[in-house]
């Protein structure tokens, strides 16, 4: 038997990259959903709509929701993931656990590019205030808290649309990008 005493090479293992390929490829799915949506839409506009055509249209708002679910959620895994691999690939693993990991999302945005850089992602910047966006929608979901409604008690705000996953892939991309003009040397090419 021969030994073999080759070195095992270690590598980086993040996740930021493919959270934001679910979050991406689930958006597509969305586009291709609305896009189905509006043509069966079209074909009813000048007809009484049925029992069945009305069934077929609530499928794929349903099918565009929970898409819009696994954008908005993998797009907050992403943005947590990506601040926190940055953070621990300046400073160390250790020193990032324990001072940083407890902050909230939104604190990590703000404080570890600073730390880092010196300088900061404005707070009323349209990155951060697509970050603390994400950040609230998450939060939404994360803590939802169960009630009784009539179906006059619904709100638009009640519900994940395609609108909001489209904000949430757009939110990933200001935030990277504001980080990246502010430390170029940001490793940021999982995002393109």
């Amino acid at each position: 038997m021969m030994s073999d005493k080759r070195k095992l090479h270690k590598f980086q293992w993040i996740r930021h990259g493919d959270y934001y390929k679910v979050a991406t490829s689930n958006y597509g799915v969305i586009e291709a959903l609305k896009r189905q949506h509006d043509a069966l839409q079209l074909t009813l506009e000048s007809k009484e709509i049925s029992d069945q055509d009305a069934d077929r249209l609530a499928e794929k708002n349903n099918a565009i929701a929970e898409h819009a679910l696994i954008v908005v959620i993998f797009s907050a895994f992403t943005l947590e993931a990506f601040i926190n691999d940055y953070g621990i690939t300046r400073l160390s693993k250790n020193y990032f656990s324990n001072y940083l990991d407890r902050l909230d999302l939104l604190s990590k945005w703000l404080i570890v590019p600073r730390l880092l850089t010196g300088r900061e992602l404005a707070p009323g910047s349209r990155a951060m205030q697509e970050v603390t966006w994400i950040v609230a929608i998450r939060n939404k979901l994360a803590h939802y808290k169960s009630r009784t409604v009539t179906v006059l008690d619904v709100q638009e705000s009640d519900f994940i649309w395609a609108e909001d996953a489209q904000r949430a892939v757009k939110a990933v991309r200001y935030a990277v990008e504001a980080l990246k003009a502010i430390d170029p040397e940001a490793d940021t090419a999982w995002i393109d």
